[in-house]
């Protein structure tokens, strides 16, 4: 029985156009919406009062989302998040007692495992399109992680998922394989073998097995 096809929305149309972009598409997608997420946090958490009630309570953010904020460009945005951390870090030490320490978990990472799900989840509802599969096919793909959470969602996933992403790994793992048995070889003769491109496809390691960097 053919799997029905839910409706067309605007992030449908928004993530089918984000395919002409390097790098698997869920992963920059998400990146996208924590974006979003991080300039609310900044600009927005003085009226946002549960917001800042949570961050207050989990110390903050995790180290992940913590170092993402202090990487951006709004200094005096970060200073007025954490200003009530640092003033409980400097009361708690002032009675000789342990600092407000984040417990691993934040309200960043419920929003970036939101953005996954629903990326995911539209992906898994649109695959029979010819324009994601267009898009897919001409961008390279998914990562791996992201590849299996549609699976998982997809079971009988159409086969030219499996084809373009089988063909994306036994590409490079060809380059690798002769990148490895050229070690062997003269620095001249190694130039002779391998491109520039041959020689920095282990870059493509991470991106390819664990996701975009963040």
């Amino acid at each position: 029985r053919s799997r029905p096809r839910p409706e067309k929305h605007l992030p449908y149309f928004k993530f089918v156009k984000s395919l002409a972009k390097p790098g698997c598409p869920i992963c920059g997608e998400v990146k996208a919406s924590l974006d979003d997420w991080f300039e609310n946090l900044l600009y927005e958490s003085a009226n946002d009062r549960p917001l800042r009630r949570r961050f207050d309570a989990e110390r903050g953010l995790c180290s992940k989302h913590a170092h993402r904020l202090c990487a951006s460009n709004d200094g005096l945005g970060a200073a007025i998040v954490y200003r009530n951390i640092l003033e409980l870090a400097v009361s708690s030490l002032g009675k000789l007692s342990s600092p407000p320490v984040n417990g691993g978990k934040c309200v960043a990472c419920d929003a970036e495992a939101d953005a996954e799900r629903r990326y995911v989840g539209l992906v898994a509802d649109f695959l029979d399109e010819e324009e994601l599969r267009a898009g897919l096919e001409a961008g390279g793909g998914l990562c791996m992680p992201h590849l299996a959470a549609v699976l998982s969602l997809r079971p009988g996933a159409p086969e030219w998922l499996f084809e373009l992403h089988k063909a994306r790994c036994a590409s490079l793992l060809e380059v690798l394989v002769r990148y490895i048995d050229c070690q062997k070889l003269s620095t001249e003769e190694r130039k002779k073998r391998l491109s520039f491109e041959d020689e920095m496809a282990w870059k493509k390691l991470a991106p390819l097995l664990t996701g975009e960097e963040p």
